[in-house]
This record gives structure tokens, sequence and C-alpha cells, in this order.
């Protein structure tokens, strides 16, 4: 999980076939829809958590875990962790941000309310990564945003938003994550992707225990810790999830992050369906097929632009 060439510019190998064709998605796009499917998952999963167990023993017994095993799974990539400490460190008090506000917002409010309202942060990329990356999004990227928005507000027409304790704080959660985003695709073009993640989900460790500590202690029975849960939250949605966003964050932009990421809804209305039996309504099916449709403006903008500038010039020649 190297970083990009000394110049800064970023090529994927990948994207590149062996016959000098242009497939679609790119390693760093698969990587980022794989994300955005394990994110679908979670919200049904943290909902039911928080009636059991506290938010910051959650957050702290979460990313303990998540850091540890990558930790150990990775000591290579361990020993370049003092240069990645400050950004990582920066890293992981808006990833901290982020899910604390995620998870107060859970408690007084839906699985689905709550994955709209976190979805907003497809609208503030684009605007963040002006200032924070100087990186102006392209005209097909505008689209891909302006499309997948469309296609989430159809797909969650019927959760709305309020200014409730908990819409509040989850939007809060949009905003944090936005700018880590940004902020990821800056210093993982710089830094080891393990030891970044590493020390951010340690960050977020390290933060959740110190409210455990000063609520008094940890309060929830060892019996009562949804144990299958919390290890599917620490392995797959942090471990996996984060190493595999770092890393592929520094081989794309935070605009064509963020449509791909709008895509979570669609994964996380199939997991509705295929394990709790839910049914997906006409409009949702029409609002994951508009998010679609911007991934593939998203993705597609420009080589469109390059074959039609190549045909022009054939012809003129």
């Amino acid at each position: 999980m190297g970083g990009p060439p000394a110049s800064g510019k970023w090529v994927d190998p990948g994207r590149a076939g062996a016959s000098g064709s242009t497939p679609l998605l790119s390693r760093a796009d698969l990587a980022l829809l794989c994300v955005s499917a394990i994110w679908g998952t979670t919200f049904a999963l943290l909902r039911d958590s928080l009636r059991l167990i506290h938010p910051a023993e959650l957050m702290a017994i979460r990313f303990s875990l998540a850091a540890l095993l990558l930790a150990v799974l990775f000591p290579k990539a361990m020993r370049a962790a003092r240069p990645a400490l400050v950004p990582g460190i920066w890293l992981g008090l808006w990833l901290t941000a982020g899910y604390f506000a995620q998870v107060m917002g859970l408690m007084t409010i839906t699985a689905s309310r709550s994955a709209f309202i976190t979805s907003t942060y497809i609208l503030f990329t684009p605007f963040l990564a002006i200032p924070l990356a100087r990186a102006y999004p392209g005209i097909g990227e505008i689209l891909g945003v302006a499309l997948g928005f469309t296609g989430i507000l159809l797909f969650s027409a019927d959760v709305g938003f309020s200014l409730r304790a908990g819409d509040l704080w989850t939007l809060g959660c949009a905003l944090a994550f936005g700018i880590q985003i940004v902020v990821t695709n800056i210093v993982a073009k710089k830094h080891e992707p393990i030891a970044l993640s590493v020390i951010q989900m340690a960050v977020a460790a390290l933060a959740g225990w110190t409210v455990v500590v000063l609520r008094g202690g940890f309060g929830t029975p060892l019996g009562s810790i949804p144990w299958g849960v919390l290890i599917y939250l620490a392995v797959i949605a942090t471990a996996l999830v984060i190493a595999l966003q770092t890393w592929a964050l520094a081989r794309t932009t935070p605009v064509k992050a963020a449509v791909l990421f709008s895509t979570e809804p669609i994964f996380a209305a199939l997991f509705a369906v295929a394990f709790f039996g839910e049914g997906m309504t006409t409009r949702e099916v029409i609002g994951g097929a508009v998010i679609l449709v911007g991934v593939m403006v998203a993705e597609l903008w420009r080589p469109w632009l390059g074959w039609v500038r190549g045909r022009r010039a054939t012809q003129a020649s």
C-alpha cells in the first residue's frame, strides 16, 4: 500500500489494462464502492447496539480493536508511523468528531434518517475540496454530485430533515466526514496508508476511553455487550474500511469519492431487503438508478470528452 510517485501525480496502474484500454472503474474506485457497501450495513447495527451500550463505550471498544488488529497484521507499515503521526492525529480528530456525532444522533433518530443526513456530505465535499485541497471539481464531477444527491433525495423522500437534536448531530457528522475525506486525499499521498489508519483509529479509541473515564468507568455489563456486532464493526466496518478508504483516497479526487459514496443508501436498502425482509418502493428503485447514473457521469465524463476531442482532431486532419 505505497503512496503515489514523487511527482505527486498519481496514475493508477490498475486503471489501464494490458491493451491500454481504460476500464470504467479503477481499483481505487472499486475499493471505495466496497467501503460504501460495508457502510450501508452499519446503520441498523449501530442503532440496535446503542440500546445496549453507551456511545463512548462502543467507540472505545470498536476503535481499540480495529487499531490493534491493523498494527499486529502490518508491523512493517507501522515502522513508517513516526512521520505520519501529526497528519494521522489530525485525521483522527475528524474521524472522532464524525463517528461520535453519528452515534449521538442515532440515539434519537432512526437508522434511515441517519443514513440520509449522513449522505449530505456529498454536497459539502466539492466546496471543502477547494480551500483545503485546492481541487476544483470538473463539470462531470459536479453533474455526478447533483445526480447523486437527487437520487438520495428520491431514496429518502419520506425521511426529511428538521432542527431536532438528533438531526443536527448527524448533520455535524456529515460535515466532519466531508472534511475527513478531503484531508485524507491530501495526506495519504505522502504517508503510509496503514500507519495513517492506525493512528487515526487510536485517536478515536483514546477519545472514547477518555469519555468513559470521565463518566466514572465502564457502565455496561460485559455480558450485555453485543460482542458479535462489535467485532464486525471493528474488523470489517472500521479496520478494513478505513484502511481501504485511506489507500483509495490517495488515488482519486475527493469529489469523485463523494459521488461513489452516494451509493451507500442503495447498499443499505439491499442489506435491509436481504436480511430484514424489507421491500423497496418504486421511488427507491428510481432513486437508486439516479445515483448510479451520477456515478457513471462522474466516471465517464472526461473519457467521453477525450473521445470527442480525438474525433474532432482526426476529422480536422
